[in-house]
């Protein structure tokens, strides 16, 4: 009677959420892979295109890096600087699919890693905590996780262009509650949390 007590009350005990170092550790070995996957996407992509299409991109990005910082941080100045650039249809038609394939990159990243590798991005994995359903048993439904993950790689992507602020505030969130959820985890119904430590053997184990 009293062992069915105990394991009742074991399988209700909150999930105790990961440090938050691990958590910040596993984010920032997270965002600079991104960060490498977006740039070889950038550095590889134009070879796709004619070379008139390649050329003008690279203009127009030598461009836009001498363009004070208060432009580049105006999102209407810089729709006026595209516009008055006076692409070409073929190089609007790249800028488009760059920008689709970048936003698309964290994304992907976060939903497979977290689908279909028991919870654990790569930086995940690299400090031992992952992602469960709140009560660490059912799991979380692929919609979900969906969700999390668009919220979660545009906010990650946000966090290296000027307009940083919503993503900012998306982690922020989790400092305002005890589960330790930013916005992403909210939507996604889940927490993070230390993975459990395999047990060494013991030699008298193993005899």
């Amino acid at each position: 009677m009293n062992m069915e007590n105990d394991h009742s009350i074991k399988e209700t005990e909150p999930l105790m959420p990961a440090p938050l170092g691990k958590r910040i550790l596993a984010f920032a070995m997270d965002f600079i892979l991104l960060v490498l996957l977006i740039q070889l996407l950038a550095n590889f992509f134009p070879d796709f295109y004619p070379a008139s299409v390649k050329h003008e991109f690279n203009q127009v990005l030598l461009d836009a890096s001498l363009l004070p910082e208060e432009v580049r941080g105006d999102s209407q100045q810089l729709a006026n600087f595209l516009a008055d650039s006076k692409l070409s249809p073929e190089t609007y038609e790249m800028l488009l699919a760059m920008l689709f394939w970048a936003c698309l990159i964290p994304i992907l990243y976060f939903f497979f890693g977290e689908r279909f590798f028991d919870g654990q991005t790569l930086g995940k994995a690299t400090v031992r905590i992952k992602t469960l359903s709140l009560d660490g048993i059912s799991p979380i439904s692929p919609y979900r996780l969906l969700c999390k993950a668009i919220i979660k790689g545009l906010c990650s992507l946000s966090l290296g262009t000027p307009f940083f602020l919503p993503g900012l505030l998306n982690f922020l969130l989790c400092f305002l509650n005890r589960e330790r959820r930013c916005l992403h985890d909210l939507i996604g119904g889940c927490i993070t949390i230390n993975t459990p430590a395999v047990p060494k053997l013991k030699i008298s184990d193993a005899s």
